[in-house]
């Protein structure tokens, strides 16, 4: 029993010191300057050392690909707290757009990892448990969305068409306007937060329910 308890007190230890590299890096990444920031950095700010920072990550980029994962589990912890009202669909639809928007604006601190983590040549380089990863969360995002499309369709709320091309598209339109929120002032918006976000929302609602 007492070698039990000593494994998982270690076991703890190792996990809170990973969440505080993480945090510590998420701090550092969270700025312009973002791409500068090395491994040295992370362990002063963490409070540890350099070596303590590969125990649990083989390199930048892999901490970068975890911070990227946490905000998305982050989400989809979330959107599942959402009750699906099936007698009220489509309002349903619209709150957890509205909550996922709100979810992005909330945590800004992670729009240069989550960006970053988008680009081609990393995607390229990234290990295959990365991707292997990323594919978990991605399925849990679609056992957790499908069974309310499928019970739109069936209503005869939405155009009845396969789940895939209702995903391409709401990933397509929420990316795009994530990015330009964002941005800011960087980008040519028209109008406050607020006006985009009423705009965008009427815009996928419409994509959703299509051509019935």
């Amino acid at each position: 029993m007492a070698t039990i308890m000593k494994s998982l007190r270690k076991q703890r230890e190792f996990e809170r010191r990973e969440e505080d590299i993480l945090d510590a890096a998420l701090t550092l990444f969270s700025g312009p300057g973002w791409e500068s920031v090395s491994i040295d950095q992370i362990a002063r700010l963490a409070e540890i050392g350099k070596g303590t920072v590969y125990n649990h990550f083989g390199s930048k980029d892999e901490l970068l690909f975890r911070l990227m994962l946490r905000f998305y589990e982050g989400l989809l912890v979330q959107v599942k707290q959402e009750t699906f009202d099936p007698n009220q669909t489509l309002t349903s639809f619209e709150r957890i757009f509205r909550l996922a928007f709100k979810y992005h604006l909330d945590h800004r601190e992670y729009r240069y990892v989550v960006e970053y983590c988008k680009r081609i040549d990393f995607r390229e380089r990234a290990e295959e448990a990365w991707r292997s990863s990323f594919l978990d969360l991605d399925r849990a995002f679609s056992e957790w969305g499908d069974p309310m499309l499928i019970s739109a369709m069936e209503q005869g709320l939405i155009a009845n068409r396969p789940t895939g091309d209702i995903h391409m598209g709401m990933h397509a339109c929420f990316n795009g306007a994530i990015e330009m929120l964002w941005a800011g002032s960087d980008w040519c918006l028209h109008g406050d937060e607020t006006e985009i976000l009423e705009a965008v929302t009427a815009f996928m609602m419409a994509g959703v329910i299509g051509q019935r």
